[in-house]
């Protein structure tokens, strides 16, 4: 294809004309119809759409699978750079697959086995020489046979069979050690690839190295012996290295995806389950205490009770301005640390621009400008930002995502928690004080206050998730959208000296007021990702006070008069609640309480 830019010649460009590409199937490691497997394109490929494509998918991806081949899989660097941006991307789960572990390999090449291990595998050498001389003897013998002699023919057979005996166990014997070389260098990729990952981690994240990361599965499999294993693909061959399955590493791996996706079907049958279970309770107590015409609180306790509720109130809008004010007090920390990275990096962005006229040509130079800083290896927007996460910034945004947000997040669940009991406790006993029945106690029992705040808890731990997927581990999304107006212009350039106008318009962008703007504008927005973060978290734990007023408010409900209609109404709601909806709710419970039993244990 061919596009005319504006007073100059036609420029190549491609059409993509595929936006996505679904694939249905009876894949039994999908069998849950909890899980959907994406394959995208890494990052730094040269169309910018796939690369804003995977930074999408991975905003919202559960899990991430980095595949890599196990031959240069911890010595390639842009594995490393993968698996940084993955970990300090705060990404919830981490999978690792190492593909090519049937391609077979001398043990000479494998410089990390022990003096065991070298050991079996020279046994192992010694077995399948005894068996190939033997071999050969056999076939130096056949060739004396007089096969024209009939009288000889019975020894010729017996001969030939102990050929094929010796062959088979010689093919035995070659295949279990080639699989035993591929595990044991599966093992030892395996272990040096955790290595990596630990060092990784507790660079990114600051924390004491004692403190162990959360587990990385990583697997070694070989595709094309499993696929020949079991008759699929038209190459009719004999496996390279695996004779078995299951020693392919394809078997585990779908069964982690699968137990993956039951566990996560599970979670959300039971988060309903739950939910539907708490509904039921209050329900039910809503009516019994409707029916209990003649347990009227006394004056004196009712009172006592809404006492109780407004302090309970006051006390938790106390502790939450408290608990808030500390993150916002640990965020601003952030905010000053950040401003002042970012004037020393404004300070730098200038020779970051001169030096890409220097070192590119007009053609870079323009693709760069048009693809708003991003071309094939080139990424201008994190060279920009690259130092805005060095020194105290670094440390500090660990600490308050990785440390102190969730422990005080957790401090104010619990206390919120206290209170609540607190005034229960109050009222339970204002009405010990009674001779009338006790019917409140029966809603405390059907009322799980902390579901309730576990679910506000698990909201604001998303909101904080979702934002550092966002983030990703670098600042340059930030700038390249605090820039896109400036690359647009820049990129319409064309003409003679468009070259020279480019670059002045890149350096003016960058002079000294301007970078300064510029970096100010983009602390601005991160600090409004931040700030929108808290208080996506701060509205679910709002949204749940109420719930829990509510809750203590239900114990003031009494009845002064009861008629023959309302009386029925409660009556067969109640038959209703107890007949079917909670024969139906453990018929349910059964089914996942079933599955739950079922083993999980999680891959090595």
């Amino acid at each position: 294809m061919h596009s005319f830019g504006p007073g100059g010649p036609p420029e190549s460009s491609v059409w993509h004309l595929v936006d996505k590409v679904r694939i249905y199937g009876a894949f039994e490691v999908l069998a849950s119809r909890a899980v959907a497997l994406v394959d995208v394109p890494g990052f730094g490929d040269a169309n910018k759409t796939r690369t804003n494509r995977t930074e999408e998918y991975l905003k919202t991806a559960e899990v991430v699978v980095l595949v890599a081949d196990i031959k240069r899989a911890v010595d390639d660097q842009a594995m490393r750079d993968y698996l940084k941006k993955l970990v300090d991307g705060s990404m919830e789960s981490l999978l690792i697959v190492l593909t090519g572990a049937d391609v077979p390999i001398n043990e000479d090449q494998l410089h990390h086995l022990d003096a065991k291990q070298r050991g079996v595998i020279q046994e192992m050498c010694q077995a399948i020489d005894r068996l190939d001389d033997s071999l050969k003897e056999l076939e130096d013998s056949s060739k004396k046979f007089n096969y024209t002699n009939s009288a000889a023919f019975k020894e010729i057979m017996e001969h030939q069979q102990r050929q094929r005996d010796i062959t088979s166990k010689l093919r035995t014997k070659q295949a279990e050690k080639n699989t035993y070389i591929a595990h044991q260098r599966a093992a030892r990729v395996r272990e040096v690839f955790i290595h990596l990952y630990r060092q990784v981690y507790h660079n990114i994240s600051k924390q004491d190295t004692a403190k162990e990361p959360p587990p990385l599965p990583v697997f070694c499999v070989g595709s094309t012996d499993f696929n020949q294993l079991l008759g699929v693909g038209r190459r009719n061959r004999a496996p390279l290295v695996f004779t078995n399955p299951e020693d392919t590493g394809i078997p585990q791996l779908c069964r982690h995806i699968h137990d993956f996706g039951r566990k996560r079907a599970l979670s959300d049958i039971k988060a309903h389950i739950d939910q539907c279970t708490l509904l039921r309770a209050e329900v039910n107590s809503f009516f019994k205490l409707l029916s209990a015409r003649n347990d009227s609180m006394s004056k004196t306790h009712e009172k006592a009770a809404r006492s109780a509720l407004t302090k309970f109130k006051r006390v938790v809008e106390e502790t939450c301005e408290e608990s808030g004010g500390k993150i916002d007090k640990s965020i601003k920390e952030l905010e000053n640390a950040l401003r002042d990275e970012a004037e020393n990096a404004a300070d730098c962005s200038l020779g970051i621009i001169e030096s890409l006229g220097e070192d590119y040509r007009y053609q870079t130079y323009r693709a760069i400008m048009r693809r708003e800083g991003e071309w094939q290896s080139i990424d201008l927007n994190e060279e920009l930002v690259c130092d805005m996460l060095e020194g105290s910034v670094s440390s500090l945004w660990h600490e308050l995502f990785n440390d102190f947000w969730k422990s005080e997040l957790e401090l104010l669940i619990h206390s919120i928690l206290g209170h609540y009991r607190t005034a229960i406790g109050s009222i339970k006993d204002g009405e010990k004080q009674n001779a009338k029945p006790k019917i409140a106690t029966r809603v405390q029992d059907a009322i799980k206050a902390e579901d309730i705040l576990g679910t506000a808890k698990q909201r604001y731990l998303f909101a904080i998730s979702k934002m550092q997927r966002e983030f990703g581990g670098s600042f340059k999304g930030f700038i390249r959208n605090e820039l896109q107006a400036h690359y647009d212009l820049v990129g319409s350039e064309c003409g003679k000296g468009m070259f020279q106008r480019m670059k002045d318009l890149n350096e003016e962008e960058f002079r000294t007021d301007n970078a300064q703007k510029l970096y100010s504008g983009l602390v601005d927005d991160v600090m409004l990702a931040v700030r929108s973060a808290k208080n996506a978290g701060d509205r679910a734990l709002e949204e749940t006070i109420p719930r829990l007023c509510a809750h203590i408010e239900r114990r003031f409900v009494f009845i002064r008069k009861s008629d023959k209609i309302s009386k029925d109404t409660r009556k067969k709601m109640l038959t209703f609640l107890d007949e079917q909806y909670i024969k139906s709710l453990a018929e349910v419970t059964l089914i996942t309480d079933r599955y739950e039993e079922r083993d999980t244990t999680p891959i090595e």
